[in-house]
């Protein structure tokens, strides 16, 4: 079964009630005398398609803006910054302009995005709330999605990319395991929004904690996780507490080489030797984890490919015609870099 990705545009509108574009445009406008029997063939159209004016829709004549959005969790994060030098290219050579922007989890951030008219909207946010997202497929849109958690409750036609992230946690919590290690650390990255904290259905914690499951570790005398910190020092405060605690960390595994990297430094500063006491694990392959004391172990994700991908998927949602769903639904793989954190 093939489907449409595409935004819809009043053309569509005519073929759906059978009108010609110029009824659909006197209808939306009100400015023109339409036959009642066509008029409401249009508006119910308009309501099964799901057809919204635009504000430029007269400034482009029904042509592209050639402007993609690029919704993230962080501006700062280098793994963006990659993923956008891989697409650079691209971007010129098709001319589109290429927005970076954090996730905002508002209506009114929705409201924006879709008033600016994008040609196609990439996310790549594990803390973009679903029922955004939906908003955002909702209007038609074209929507590219990297999958940093599970998209359960999704409805309608997006693309979706599985950068392997799941299956990556398992791979470094597993790895931690067969190092000997009992006694784990999950550790969230820090946020200044309390509630943008991994959840149950986030892949890297999703993965860690089922790769506990498997090895007979879901007791919590094993394992704890340390989330909801928004600055280095309640970071700090929270590695503290859980060591005075009793439990007794010899595994780490960070959501980010960012996050994985101060964890290290805390348990040192605190006298752990890293790897003899410890063993620590990130994920970006950051250019900082080869550079740090001892040298990161870390989770490669691909970004090359999924550069490769996004841009493959664009391709083939701003040519012509349709595109069979099993194109818009992607899973590449990750790599764990051993390094002498481990």
């Amino acid at each position: 079964m093939q489907k449409p990705i595409k935004r819809v545009t009043r053309k569509d509108v005519a073929e759906y009630a059978g009108v010609t574009p110029t009824i659909v445009s006197y209808v939306i406008n009100n400015n023109r005398y339409v036959d009642a029997g066509k008029r409401e063939r249009v508006e119910q159209a308009l309501k099964d398609l799901g057809y919204r004016p635009n504000s430029m829709a007269r400034a482009l004549k029904g042509k592209q803006s050639n402007h993609i959005l690029f919704i993230v969790d962080d501006l700062q994060s280098e793994y963006f910054g990659k993923v956008m030098k891989h697409m650079d290219p691209w971007a010129y050579n098709h001319d589109y302009f290429i927005s970076l922007c954090e996730s905002r989890n508002s209506d009114s951030f929705v409201d924006q995005i879709y008033q600016r008219y994008f040609d196609g909207i990439i996310i790549a946010s594990g803390t973009f709330q679903q029922m955004y997202i939906q908003k955002l497929i909702d209007t038609k849109i074209p929507v590219v999605l990297l999958e940093m958690r599970t998209y359960s409750k999704l409805t309608g036609d997006y693309a979706l990319i599985n950068s392997g992230l799941y299956d990556g946690a398992r791979l470094c919590c597993k790895t931690l395991i067969e190092k000997g290690r009992r006694r784990l650390l999950f550790v969230d990255s820090l946020h200044t929004l309390s509630f943008n904290k991994s959840s149950s259905d986030d892949f890297r914690l999703r993965g860690f904690i089922d790769e506990l499951d498997e090895h007979g570790m879901r007791d919590d005398s094993y394992y704890r996780i340390i989330s909801n910190c928004m600055s280095e020092d309640d970071l700090y405060c929270a590695i503290k507490s859980t060591l005075e605690g009793g439990f007794c960390i010899d595994g780490v595994f960070g959501r980010t080489d960012s996050v994985a990297i101060q964890v290290m430094h805390k348990l040192m500063d605190m006298g752990y030797e890293v790897p003899k006491d410890c063993s620590v694990i990130g994920v970006n392959n950051s250019r900082i984890s080869r550079y740090t004391y001892p040298k990161l172990a870390t989770l490669d994700i691909d970004r090359e490919s999924i550069s490769h991908t996004i841009t493959s998927i664009l391709d083939r949602v701003f040519g012509e015609g349709e595109i069979e769903e099993v194109d818009l639904r992607t899973k590449l793989t990750t790599r764990l870099i051993k390094r002498e954190s481990l």
